[in-house]
């Protein structure tokens, strides 16, 4: 159930203005009172670098009612259990990887060809078997992705590519407080 209340407070002020936006300091004295059970690097990633995306994507989610637990995948598992309703979005920053030099040499590519995994977890949802959006349409199960999906579609090229990486990968897992 959408908590209007908090999406509210949780926007970065003046976020529409980048002159004017709060800053990441202020931002995360202000909110990570209201979400104690929420790391501050995934507020920070999620919600302060990607409120537009979080709020056009995200915001049915009533973050009071999730909490956050870090999780270790191998490379195949975690390609195998996390999926999404943008695929294309991942299938697009795949070939762009494979294809396109401006791409590969962007700070996160060679960050994650040279260090064999991404510099940030993803975060992904464990969704309730009977959850969907808003929409209807069922959530993926076991884990829907929330935020990664250029690092995904990078970890997936790479795997492909036989490239080598780390064995495992770090994620963030929200679960509903109910299902923990």
């Amino acid at each position: 159930m959408l908590n209007y209340r908090l999406l509210q407070q949780l926007a970065p002020l003046n976020f529409r203005y980048e002159d004017r936006t709060e800053s990441l300091p202020d931002y995360l004295s202000r909110v990570a009172p209201l979400l104690p059970h929420i790391p501050p690097n995934l507020l920070a990633q999620w919600l302060y670098r990607h409120w537009r995306g979080f709020e056009s994507n995200w915001s049915f989610i009533d973050l009071a009612q999730l909490r956050v637990s870090p999780l270790m995948l191998e490379t195949e598992q975690l390609l195998a259990e996390v999926d999404t309703r943008h695929m294309e979005v991942v299938e697009r920053w795949s070939e762009l990887l494979r294809s396109n030099r401006y791409v590969r040499r962007s700070w996160l590519a060679e960050y994650m060809a040279s260090h064999g995994t991404w510099p940030e977890p993803i975060i992904v949802l464990a969704p309730r078997a009977d959850e969907c959006y808003p929409d209807g349409t069922p959530m993926p199960h076991p884990l829907a992705l929330l935020e990664g999906h250029h690092r995904l579609a990078y970890l997936q090229t790479l795997a492909q590519q036989q490239h080598p990486l780390q064995h495992r990968h770090a994620l963030w897992v929200c679960r509903h407080v109910d299902d923990i």
